[in-house]
């Protein structure tokens, strides 16, 4: 049997109901049949496999470089959403949470969150499993341990995405090392990985176009009505995620109805059913997946209802004429701007538009479909007043359509991976490259801290120069450099912020204040302190500790106090604290000494530089910690969960229960992937 006996045995088997002599097909057809009969359970096998490693190996890299925590009050809203079903059953928020959060007013005018219900939801599990490292422990630590289990829900989301772009290009009949390329693209190489770390919703909506879209190509392909509900039900639960999203359904409402269409042609003998015929065909599968629509659309009904009283308000009713952004205003920003173009954070973009092309060749009608969802997606958030997505990483609202781009770029990659000229290799090879160290970019530094410095806005939106893409790695190598840059005397953990701005001194320690001096040589170190204490407080007892040895301070205004620092020593700076509110606030915290002056000369008289490094002491209640992690004046090295951990209250034994977990759960995860990776190549 030859190629073309073969394609005609295809062609009658997708149109046996239609068409095709019965007599020839069961001819061609059944050697074909008899064969496939033993074949399709490894082919079942290892289509599996391969997608599962590329979930497993994302899901490792996500959790090792995770973040523990939120990032914005939008994140701060869905988390306590999650905890009122988990603790009380009700999706108001409540117990006096003073959280900056964008709520609403709900019935008998109780405060509740305006964003979808399903990242909530599907958030429970990991709530249940915050609570359950932190039960026993006050309720700070309950409070962060949930937070920081919330907090890893886009981890899986986005691994499962990567694995769904890898099934969806092997399915569109590329070579599995195309999809590796293109489940990389999007994973490592955009803006993905970032928002793998955070509590936003986009990540998820991504999953659910790609499922949406996946679903529909595979009921087309094999006349799959599971498929087609599955379909249905991932598209109704988008709007159960984001109500934007209710925009793409019609795109993806017609492409189930044009795949009825193909059902009923056939190019080999040149037949056309009647009209009646296709559009009553159409409609038993437009039915069908607007089954699958219900569960999505009865989350929304009843979440609105729960919130309002009514099933028809969402919370957005005010926003809804806030689609005041000129197009091309908006267009410009999303896709050209240098602080925040699709292009930059996703390049995967650019072979999108090259592989389009390639891919319109062999699938027309998907082709179409996910240009579709792109155009409509960019240009809906063009359009919106806060088309840049707020104080946050690259084009966050443009995160669910990075996935359909690497599905766009997949005939770029075969190109790559089967034989393709050496410039294609490398052009590929540097775009991946680029798109690696921008993301990276994002996961080492909070995103938040360099938007927080007070750079106006348009600055770092349009002028190259002020690009977080740079911008992040210049704070990344200054804040390494004063932490541990040698020939300068750091003010490390423990210190607040500066009370003057553009100063490192005077300022106030928590209980404790650390001092490194990164001289090879003997240090001579000067310090002037305050322990001026308001009347009713207890007195500091001020000490120093160096070198195993606790030497006493005396206290009250001025004090001087000079010591020689043995080289590679750190001095910490103690004293009993008491609750201090910082003028012009509201906010407390707990305070020790003022250190008014510190200067260092090792013993050759050469002066040593004082750089600031300080982390200082997080709020005492972890719900207002989201800020912290960002303020530019707390100088984290890098924004990884093993460094929180560390400085949280969860104490030795369950930071190392929880670091354990973390980092067996990646190593099991990697060890997975690896696993299944040989399996499929035996």
């Amino acid at each position: 049997m030859d190629v073309t006996d073969l394609h005609e045995c295809a062609v009658m088997e997708n149109h046996r109901s239609t068409c095709g002599n019965p007599s020839r097909r069961e001819n061609l057809c059944a050697p074909i049949r008899r064969a496939n009969r033993h074949a399709r359970p490894f082919y079942r096998i290892t289509t599996i496999r391969a997608p599962l490693a590329a979930f497993f190996f994302l899901l490792a890299l996500y959790l090792l470089t995770a973040s523990g925590h939120f990032y914005s009050p939008d994140e701060e809203a869905m988390y306590y959403v999650t905890r009122g079903l988990a603790t009380r059953v009700d999706v108001a928020i409540e117990d006096g949470d003073l959280v900056p959060m964008p709520l609403r007013e709900g019935r008998d005018g109780r405060k509740v969150s305006p964003y979808g219900i399903l990242p909530s939801l599907a958030a429970l599990p990991l709530f249940a499993l915050g609570a359950l490292l932190a039960s026993g422990a006050p309720v700070e630590v309950y409070e962060y341990l949930t937070r920081f289990s919330v907090s890893l829900l886009n981890a899986m989301v986005t691994a499962a995405t990567g694995a769904l772009v890898f099934a969806f290009v092997v399915a569109l009949e590329y070579g599995r090392r195309a999809a590796w390329l293109a489940a990389i693209a999007f994973g490592v190489a955009s803006l993905a990985w970032p928002y793998a770390r955070t509590f936003f919703s986009e990540p998820l909506t991504g999953l659910l176009v790609m499922c949406a879209v996946e679903r529909a190509y595979a009921a087309r392909m094999r006349n799959d009505w599971r498929a087609l509900l599955a379909a249905g039900v991932a598209a109704g639960l988008l709007i159960a995620t984001r109500i934007a999203a209710a925009t793409l359904l019609p795109f993806l409402a017609l492409y189930v109805g044009m795949a009825a269409w193909s059902h009923h042609f056939t190019h080999q003998r040149g037949i056309y059913r009647r009209t009646a015929e296709w559009l009553r065909a159409a409609a038993m599968r437009l039915g069908f997946w607007g089954l699958g629509l219900i569960p999505g659309v009865t989350l929304v009904i009843g979440y609105n209802t729960a919130r309002f009283g009514t099933p028809l308000a969402s919370g957005y009713g005010d926003e809804s004429s806030a689609f005041t952004t000129p197009l091309l205003t908006g267009l410009n920003g999303l896709l050209f701007s240098p602080g925040k173009s699709l292009f930059l954070y996703a390049p995967v973009a650019l072979l999108a538009l090259a592989g389009a092309p390639l891919l319109w060749k062999r699938r027309r009608l998907e082709t179409a479909l996910l240009i579709g969802l792109v155009i409509a997606h960019v240009v809906l958030y063009a359009h919106w007043h806060a088309w840049d997505g707020g104080g946050v990483w690259g084009p966050r609202l443009l995160l669910p359509v990075v996935p359909l781009l690497a599905v766009l770029a997949a005939p770029m990659f075969e190109k790559a991976t089967a034989g393709g000229s050496l410039v294609i290799r490398l052009v590929i090879g540097a775009i991946l490259a680029f798109g690696a160290i921008n993301a990276l970019a994002g996961v080492i530094v909070n995103p938040s801290i360099y938007l927080n410095m007070g750079i106006p806005r348009h600055l770092i939106y349009f002028d190259a120069a002020h690009s977080p893409l740079l911008a992040h790695w210049r704070i990344a190598a200054e804040r390494w450099q004063a932490r541990y840059g040698a020939g300068q005397c750091v003010l490390g953990d423990g210190f607040y912020f500066p009370e003057l701005p553009d100063t490192l001194l005077p300022r106030m320690t928590g209980a404790s204040g650390m001092i490194a001096c990164r001289s090879n040589r003997p240090t001579l170190l000067t310090i002037r302190i305050n322990d001026d204490r308001p009347v009713g407080v207890p007195p500091g007892n001020p000490t120093l500790d160096i070198a195993g040895r606790r030497v006493e301070v005396r206290g009250g205004q001025g004090s001087v106090v000079r010591i020689m620092i043995p080289p590679g020593e750190s001095l910490i700076l103690r004293a009993q604290p008491f609750m201090q509110t910082i003028p012009g606030t509201e906010r407390q915290r707990m305070v020790g000494l003022r250190v008014d002056e510190v200067a260092a000369t090792d013993d050759h008289g050469v002066r040593l530089s004082l750089a600031d490094a300080a982390i200082e002491p997080p709020p005492m209640s972890p719900r207002y910690r989201w800020g912290w992690y960002f303020v530019p004046t707390v100088r984290h090295t890098t924004d990884l969960w093993i460094g929180y951990l560390l400085r949280s209250e969860v104490g030795p034994r369950r930071a190392a229960a929880v670091a354990t977990l973390m980092v067996g759960a990646a190593l099991a995860a990697g060890m997975a992937g690896a696993g299944m990776i040989l399996k499929a190549e035996h």
